[in-house]
């Protein structure tokens, strides 16, 4: 008989699906009909290897599964890959008919999973149980209202980047074929909030938390490449080599591949 334990989401005692953290249509894309990836660890010991690379465990119950993959991911994971409605320009990349809303929350469903997780992988990102619990509400109510004049966006705000290397040295196929798992950016002072971030099919997600106290800061705070919820948004593309985190860990991968040929 399968073992039954708690679902992170719903909080009921159930059997529990394996659960990706990162949505499982991303691994499908980079291993384009491959069983497995080179996974490399950016330090100076560590050897790449051949792994399936496709982090999951014991998180969700397959009602809660299929709800997230319903209402989040069928819409997330397709955003920019339909076609429809989707301008690709020199300097960015403009989308008209975007659900703010659904989109928002399909990227707090990936942090709130890596928070959750236990896996080594995600152990970097450690939220806390109140603010988990809070994401977990967000994401059954498919809103982001907390209160009447506070919202989920004010305290957790996401940017969107599309990565690009104009100059040719880094061909743009390669550049979608990355995949780096979350890191985590912390300021001087606890005042200065924390971010995380993950890069996937040439996408750079970020998320900054913020702990600003002046309700009035909070609501008219913007950050570069904020998600706006408007139904006409527009997607900056970003050098890489403008983008320190990514830069270093695509020479580290070079450095590495040349070291373990």
């Amino acid at each position: 008989m399968e073992k039954k334990s708690v679902c992170k989401l719903c909080k009921q005692t159930k059997c529990l699906q394996k659960s990706h953290i990162i949505p499982r249509s991303y691994f499908k894309s980079l291993k384009s009909g491959h069983g497995q990836l080179v996974s490399i660890i950016c330090d100076e010991d560590s050897i790449p290897k051949i792994s399936n690379v496709d982090p999951k465990e014991s998180l969700l119950c397959r009602e809660c599964e299929q709800f997230i993959s319903v209402n989040y991911e069928r819409y997330g994971t397709r955003l920019f890959k339909s076609g429809h409605g989707v301008k690709r320009k020199k300097s960015y990349i403009e989308l008209s008919g975007f659900k703010y809303t659904e989109y928002y929350l399909f990227l707090i469903t990936i942090l709130w999973r890596a928070s959750v997780s236990t896996l080594d992988d995600f152990s970097n990102v450690k939220l806390g149980t109140n603010i988990e619990d809070l994401l977990a509400n967000c994401i059954q109510n498919k809103s982001i209202k907390i209160k009447t004049s506070l919202k989920l966006d004010h305290f957790i705000r996401i940017s969107v980047l599309r990565v690009v290397d104009s100059s040719g040295n880094v061909d743009d196929d390669i550049i979608k074929k990355m995949m780096i798992s979350f890191g985590c950016e912390r300021g001087d002072s606890v005042k200065n909030g924390i971010m995380y971030y993950f890069m996937v099919d040439g996408f750079l997600i970020g998320y900054f938390l913020s702990t600003e106290k002046d309700i009035h800061k909070i609501r008219t705070f913007k950050m570069y490449a904020q998600l706006n919820n408007r139904p006409e948004i527009k997607i900056p593309k970003a050098e890489i080599k403008e983008l320190k985190q990514i830069n270093d860990a695509l020479n580290s991968a070079i450095i590495q591949c040349q070291k373990h040929p």
